[in-house]
């Protein structure tokens, strides 16, 4: 199997475990800000040790911290989405799946972006 998919599996177990504490969170009833400003600055650490280890400078262009600055934002609207959702009583085994189809918007966009062409075989996949 080659690193790409082996990376992509890899990150299947991880989110998916990231996403069952989500719903740990939200049974204990905790305030989904003050838990997203927690998990964000874990994953903050992360990165500056990663470029410590590495040793490469931080390189992002304006338009890429835009970019990144904006997914943030998206992105943080969407884990409240889903920590309310679950707090409001939404069962994991629905939120979850529901959520969890948003690659279908990201390989939407990369049609319309990029070209890429849909496939059975990725469709399947």
């Amino acid at each position: 199997m080659n690193i790409p998919i082996m990376l992509a599996f890899l990150a299947l177990v991880l989110l998916g475990i990231a996403s069952f504490f989500i719903k740990i969170a939200a049974v204990h009833q905790v305030y989904s800000p003050s838990y997203m400003i927690v998990a964000s600055l874990s994953t903050c650490i992360v990165a500056v040790v990663i470029h410590l280890v590495q040793r490469h400078p931080f390189d992002l262009s304006a338009r890429m911290a835009g970019l990144a600055s904006l997914g943030g934002i998206i992105g943080g609207i969407g884990v409240i989405a889903i920590l309310v959702a679950l707090r409001l009583g939404g069962q994991g085994s629905i939120i979850f799946p529901v959520a969890g189809l948003s690659v279908i918007v990201a390989v939407i966009l990369s049609y319309i972006v990029f070209r890429e062409p849909i496939t059975a075989t990725k469709m399947v996949g």
